[in-house]
C-alpha cells in the first residue's frame, strides 16, 4: 500500500483549504492509499536554529514533534503541502515545517527522500492567480532541493471564509489525486 501525509498548514480544520485536503485525501484512500493529515496548527514545532546538527544523523537535535512529521514524511510516497496563502506566501505554521527539512539532508546536503513526490494546494481571497506564485516558487526550489518530484498542485483563487472555495477547484483536486493514484 502507498501512503501519503498531508502537511495541513491552516489553523482552520473547517475552512477552504481543508476542503481541497478533504477532496485529495478522499481520492486517494478510494484507490487504496494510506492517508494521514498533520495539522500543524495543533502541533509543537519551534523554529530552526540553523545548527546543523542535524545533517549526519537526520535527526534535530530540537524536542518537538516535528519528530512525528520527520517520522510521517519519511514513510510516505506522497507529501501533500497544504496551506492558505497569507502574504503571498505559506502559512506559518507549514513554514516551519518546511525550514525544518534540512534534516532530511545529509552532511553533503543530498536529500534522504528521493524518489518522494509532492503536491500542493493553495487558498487564497484574491483573485488574482499570480498571487500564490511566490509560494509556488518556493514549493518548487524547495521540491528541487530535497529531490522530490513535483507531481502537481491545485491554487484556488477568490476564496471567501468557510465554504467560499469554488466547486471547480474541488474537481482539481480530486482529479490531482487521480491522477498520482
Amino acid at each position: 500500500m502507498k501512503n501519503a501525509v498531508i502537511l495541513f498548514g491552516s489553523p482552520r480544520k473547517r475552512g477552504n483549504t481543508a476542503e481541497l485536503a478533504r477532496a485529495v485525501s478522499t481520492a486517494l484512500q478510494a484507490k487504496g492509499w494510506g492517508v494521514r493529515t498533520l495539522y500543524l496548527n495543533d502541533m509543537n514545532i519551534r523554529p530552526c536554529q540553523g545548527c546543523y546538527a542535524c545533517l549526519p544523523g537526520g535527526v534535530c537535535k530540537i524536542q518537538d514533534d516535528m519528530k512525528d512529521v520527520r517520522k510521517y514524511i519519511m514513510e510516505s510516497d506522497l507529501v501533500v503541502y497544504a496551506t492558505p496563502i497569507y502574504w503571498f506566501g505559506p502559512s506559518g505554521q507549514l513554514k516551519l515545517a518546511m525550514d525544518r527539512s534540512i534534516a532530511f539532508m545529509d552532511e553533503n546536503f543530498v536529500s534522504r527522500l528521493k524518489g518522494k513526490m509532492a503536491i500542493t494546494l493553495t487558498t487564497f481571497g484574491d483573485e488574482h492567480i499570480d498571487s500564490c506564485q511566490p509560494a509556488i516558487d518556493m514549493f518548487t526550489k524547495t521540491f528541487a532541493l530535497l529531490n522530490i518530484a513535483y507531481a502537481g498542485q491545485v491554487n484556488a483563487p477568490g476564496c471567501q471564509p468557510q465554504g467560499g472555495i469554488g466547486s471547480q477547484y474541488i474537481d482539481q483536486a480530486k482529479l490531482l489525486a487521480d491522477s498520482i493514484a
